[in-house]
């Protein structure tokens, strides 16, 4: 039969060594004004109880929990576990924590999500808005009562009293078609995602430019963009979409590593060779298309450097004097092309 523990709290460390429950609570912060053999014997005694300080209790008392919200859409997005990465690292550095959450690339999850970091359990927040975040009061109205916060990647518009950390998706784009356009490629495919995604249509108008600029046709035809937000559909929308084509493209320009793979995937599965009959693009750079054969070119995102920027910027944040007014921050961090097999 199993039993039910009782958390050790600090009473029962008092009531063991005989002494108040304030002096075991400042020997454990070790405030000077306890002696250092108290401490000794109160430190002893809470690792002998299994004593676990409690947080929340810590943070009602010092208004601060050293811990901070990161909020992404969705969690099997190599981009943002990359992200992930770089804000856990410089929080580290700085004694902070991350609590990570997703919004499952929804609007509503992404405000009730907020909500549960409002209440106290975490410092600031970094944010990538969905693709639905049409509507920023519910950021506004954080920053507002006081909450530090720094969005990256998906800004559909500027908030004020937040930091962005951000790239330059429509230049980036223009310069990775522009690319497979000096190769020769005239018939080249764009494979995106869900149209109401900022980054996205940022990195459709660098495609189209890019086009135009070169007096390159157009073709609607040679255009998908994912409805899928699972990556088993997003899989199958890309084979159906170059099995129905009536066109043969010579190149694709793919919005992400995933979509890149997977077009590589699909293309070989169809027979094609790559690059003698199409030479494929990627967006992100984040690994998996160092190792697929043949390995994939690449816009070459810093997504750790966006964690670390975005993390650096919020601490910057949670640091600074409630006296003076925040001064709105926007780093805008490089890309590169990064060429493989693929072109």
């Amino acid at each position: 039969m199993g039993f039910k523990k009782r958390r050790v709290k600090l009473e029962d460390i008092a009531r063991r060594l005989n002494i108040s429950i304030a002096t075991v609570s400042r020997a454990l912060d070790e405030n000077p004004r306890v002696k250092k053999s108290t401490q000794e014997k109160v430190f002893k005694m809470a690792k002998v109880m299994g004593y676990m300080p409690n947080q929340i209790a810590k943070s009602l008392s010092s208004g601060k929990t050293n811990i901070i919200g990161v909020l992404i859409p969705r969690y099997d997005e190599p981009f943002f576990i990359e992200v992930c990465r770089g804000i856990d690292q410089y929080a580290r550095n700085h004694n902070y924590k991350i609590l990570i959450s997703s919004s499952r690339n929804s609007y509503k999850f992404e405000k009730e999500n907020l909500i549960s970091f409002e209440k106290g359990l975490v410092d600031g927040i970094i944010l990538s808005p969905t693709h639905e975040t049409e509507n920023v009061a519910h950021l506004n109205d954080l920053i507002n009562k006081g909450m530090p916060i720094v969005l990256f990647d998906n800004i559909r518009e500027e908030v004020s009293g937040a930091d962005h950390v951000i790239i330059n998706d429509e230049k980036a784009s223009f310069e990775a078609v522009e690319f497979l356009i000096k190769k020769g490629n005239k018939k080249i495919a764009f494979i995106g995602g869900i149209k109401q995604k900022k980054v996205f249509q940022d990195r459709y108008k660098g495609y189209i430019s890019a086009l135009a600029h070169h007096n390159i046709p157009l073709y609607d035809e040679l255009v998908l963009h994912c409805n899928s937000l699972d990556r088993e559909f997003e899989d199958k929308e890309i084979l159906n979409f170059f099995r129905g084509l009536n066109i043969s493209p010579d190149a694709v320009f793919a919005c992400t590593d995933n979509y890149g793979l997977l077009t590589m995937k699909t293309l070989l599965k169809i027979g094609k060779k790559i690059p003698d009959e199409v030479a494929v693009i990627g967006f992100g750079d984040l690994g998996p298309g160092e190792i697929f054969v043949p390995t994939l070119t690449c816009v070459s995102q810093p997504s750790f450097e966006m964690g670390q920027k975005a993390a650096e910027l919020l601490i910057k944040q949670l640091n600074e004097s409630e006296d003076i007014d925040h001064i709105k921050t926007i780093i805008k961090l490089e890309t590169k092309l990064t060429e493989r097999e693929s072109t």
